[in-house]
């Protein structure tokens, strides 16, 4: 009778233990290290995470927040560690949360695809003022910035600049220019911009849908080039694809005004921070 007592009570002990475990949460954990990345297409996401450290989970729940909406709403459960989601032309933020039985648990992490803004900001022709005709995004932040096109130290820096392509400021129309192509096409570069290793980008021509994917860059047949003239109706919208090898991310950039009296362009825009992926919905 003595050791039957002594079985039930270790069983007891067990399920105690078992109990306390499963409250304390040490059977399971969040996922870690959520990221995204574009997909098996330049309009598609894939999102990848890490298992819990406390072991693989039963399931992965992946939840999707487009863009200016306010809930979560579930794409799939799955056992793997990753997911290709069709968006549909949306941009979002993701959330991956492990089940362990009953208990779920959210990961820190939440990767968004949602394009950086960058403000409104007024750029000058090149001959007018070098200092202030260079735009660019920082690849970690997304993060825009105006920039001198006189200084070769700005070359990891500005993805565009303003100019007639002639010496002066008056001969219209302005152009969005690729930074490499001061030295090949802008007769107004010499003396101005110094020679170097400048970013190679390119630009599509306007498109009439802010939210819509950018077109989707191809070298043959080429459709995006290394300069774009500004000579649209206003607000004009130019598709912008930085074709650097390590580099293949899509950014909007809005123009709202050019006025070629004072040498000024008014724009803003969108860079998308995920490479490849060519969705600007904001």
């Amino acid at each position: 009778m003595k050791s039957v007592l002594l079985s039930v009570a270790l069983i007891l002990s067990l399920v105690a233990v078992v109990l306390v475990t499963e409250s304390c949460g040490v059977l399971g954990g969040a996922p870690t290290g959520v990221q995204v990345a574009m997909g098996d297409s330049d309009s598609t996401v894939q999102v990848i995470w890490n298992a819990p450290t406390e072991g693989p989970a039963d399931s992965y729940l992946l939840y999707f927040k487009p863009v200016n909406e306010s809930t979560f709403s579930l794409v799939t459960e799955t056992t793997a560690v990753s997911y290709t989601h069709n968006p549909e032309g949306r941009t979002g933020v993701y959330k991956v949360v492990a089940k362990f039985g009953s208990q779920t648990y959210d990961a820190t992490d939440q990767p968004t695809t949602v394009p950086v803004h960058g403000d409104t900001v007024t750029l000058y022709e090149l001959n007018v003022d070098s200092s202030h005709c260079g735009y660019g995004w920082t690849r970690d932040s997304g993060k825009a910035g105006v920039f001198s096109m006189a200084k070769a130290a700005n070359t990891g820096s500005v993805d565009f600049y303003i100019s007639d392509l002639d010496t002066g400021f008056s001969r219209p129309p302005y152009v969005i220019v690729s930074p490499d192509q001061a030295d090949t096409i802008d007769a107004g570069a010499p003396g101005v911009v110094p020679s170097a290793d400048w970013r190679t980008n390119g630009f599509a021509y306007p498109v009439a849908d802010e939210q819509a994917p950018l077109p989707a860059y191809s070298s043959s047949p080429f459709n995006y080039f290394n300069y774009m003239d500004l000579d649209r109706v206003m607000p004009m919208l130019v598709p912008c694809y930085t074709a650097g090898e390590q580099d293949k991310h899509y950014a909007l950039i809005k123009v709202t005004n050019v006025n070629t009296q004072l040498g000024s362009v008014k724009l803003e825009s969108w860079f998308q921070l995920v490479p490849g992926l060519r969705l600007i919905r904001h």
